[in-house]
């Protein structure tokens, strides 16, 4: 197995030729399918003033290979450590900017701190942008089970012309939001019956739930995003729940885990597969075992003609091509369950712990739903500002991930350093927006930082200066065309499910320590998770 760079003489939209880093994976003692990233840069090399008074790529600070392999062994700095204390020991180390070498047949690295870097990066990423993904996602379903996916590898793995082919088809169906909206009446369905739920497990004298309150969240989220892609509920916040829906909660925090071990931390799995990589493909089998099922009962539901007004992704996709429609419907269950709650829990905490703001978003969610047995609809909800700040104050202080990455598509300088095309560039965007340089007073919950000038119609007086003026510094769900393809679906659902518990309930902390993050790929709250849970009069 291997990384190698080679000129294409192909021509892409914007002029030069393209840089193709070929992975090729060894099945069996035989070379397999070759997993191409392909990157739409120009070749030739920069002699511009910038590029030739920066300093070289060799310059910038990092540890050698050997010595980034030391830092995982026993003793060494990075071991047993997650991936945002594996980033803060690393800049503690090495400071805004340093490089890692590509371990494993990996490329190079780079990890920054600059929101300059963060905007140039962007800037130049092309049409085509490249975001290495899961290469054991890639290496299961185009190696392993080319049976199940046909080739195809999904948004997080697919890079190139591919990648593009699969996003056009897909973004009029997930990033339109018309589209997105006319889902909002199940959704508060669905959000209605989750507080019904909450009410059986809630002791009405110490208003605590008799239950663990984020497996009930993740509960909500996969009932959700289950209707949003294939038009089905699973009962799961009834009492006769889909018994595959616990199976496939557990083995995606299965599959969070094995890849932060197997694509995130050096791994000899592409040249060796271990007993733990093996189990790691029992766990993805499992997982497609399950989501191929929920697919194929959902199509043939489809051919009973019925009078539904609302067409799931899976349908509207089918119309387009099927392969596509099943593969990013099984991302959608896969990734729609951790992220979404975890978000939401994240938010609900700093409301909890954050009693004015949540009498003053209380306010506004009383104002456009005085009767708590309303409905939610597209006219009473299109004012919602102050949810909205609520919403992105939660994902400044915790993102859902520590940082975005791109492949550069050509020679940059970053941070006045050299860096080829062709390197990783890893940019820390969560610890920029808990930085005093970018968001004053960044340890507080300040919602009024994201509202514009002036007032809500509350009320509530904006405070866009303790915002930063770097809009590259507050990406949650990324940037430009790679942006997050789930992002419209993920904030409708998380505004409904707001509006609902704060119309019914006064939500305090009760842990007397602050909320635990575990860090795998993603930042998912853990340890002692209570809420105190009071009825609104």
């Amino acid at each position: 197995m291997m990384w190698k760079i080679v000129k294409k003489s192909a021509q892409l939209p914007s002029s030069g030729h393209q840089l193709c880093f070929v992975r090729v994976f060894s099945v069996g003692g035989k070379v397999g399918q070759q997993t191409q990233l392909e990157i739409a840069g120009n070749l030739s090399a920069r002699s511009d003033e910038k590029w030739t008074q920066a300093k070289t790529y060799g310059e910038m600070p990092g540890p050698s290979s050997l010595k980034m392999i030391s830092y995982f062994m026993p003793g060494g700095a990075l071991r047993n450590t997650n991936l945002i204390q594996m980033n803060r020991r690393m800049r503690e180390m090495y400071g805004d900017i340093y490089r890692l070498p590509g371990l494993m047949g990996k490329p190079n690295v780079v990890f920054t701190y600059n929101p300059q870097d963060f905007e140039t990066t962007y800037r130049h990423e092309g049409v085509w942008p490249i975001r290495i993904g899961l290469e054991s996602f890639s290496y299961y379903r185009k190696v392993k089970r080319p049976d199940v996916f046909g080739g195809i590898g999904g948004l997080v793995s697919e890079q190139g012309k591919s990648w593009a082919d699969i996003r056009n088809k897909v973004n009029p169906v997930l990033m339109k939001v018309q589209n997105v909206r006319q889902n909002l009446p199940q959704l508060d369905q669905i959000a209605k019956e989750f507080i019904d739920k909450l009410e059986t497990l809630r002791n009405p004298e110490t208003h605590t739930l008799q239950a663990n309150f984020h497996e009930e969240l993740k509960n909500w989220a996969f009932e959700s995003i289950s209707f949003v892609a294939l038009n089905t509920r699973m009962g799961l916040l009834s009492d006769q729940p889909d018994p595959n829906a616990a199976r496939l909660a557990k083995h995606m925090g299965e599959f969070f885990n094995y890849s932060f071990k197997y694509d995130v931390q050096p791994s000899i799995w592409p040249f060796y597969k271990t007993s733990g990589f093996k189990k790691f493909l029992e766990t993805y089998d499992n997982i497609t075992e399950i989501t191929t099922n929920y697919i194929e009962t959902a199509m043939q539901r489809f051919e009973i003609k019925d009078d539904r007004k609302t067409k799931s992704v899976l349908e509207q996709l089918l119309e387009l091509n099927k392969q596509v429609a099943v593969v990013m419907v099984m991302d959608m269950l896969m990734a729609g369950i951790d992220t979404t709650s975890s978000a939401c829990l994240t938010i609900l905490y700093h409301l909890a712990n954050n009693p004015s703001k949540q009498d003053q978003l209380r306010r506004e969610i009383l104002r456009i739903l005085p009767d708590p047995k309303g409905s939610l609809t597209d006219d009473n909800t299109k004012n919602m500002p102050y949810l909205r700040a609520c919403i992105k104050e939660g994902l400044r202080i915790t993102s859902i991930t520590p940082g975005n990455f791109r492949i550069t598509t050509k020679d940059l300088v970053l941070s006045g350093y050299q860096v080829p095309a062709g390197t990783g560039v890893l940019m820390g965007v969560l610890e920029l927006s808990n930085s005093d340089e970018y968001f004053a007073q960044s340890a507080d919950f300040l919602p009024e930082r994201w509202l514009k000038t002036g007032s809500t119609p509350d009320g509530v007086q904006a405070c866009p200066e303790a915002r930063s003026r770097n809009p590259f510094v507050y990406l949650p769900f990324g940037f430009g065309p790679r942006t997050c393809i789930g992002k419209r679906i993920a904030e409708l659902e998380i505004e409904t499910l707001l509006v609902r518990l704060l119309r019914s309930y006064k939500v305090s902390w009760l842990p007397e320590t602050p909320m635990q993050y575990e860090s795998t790929i993603i930042l998912a709250p853990c340890g002692d998770i209570r809420f105190k849970l009071e009825p609104v009069d």
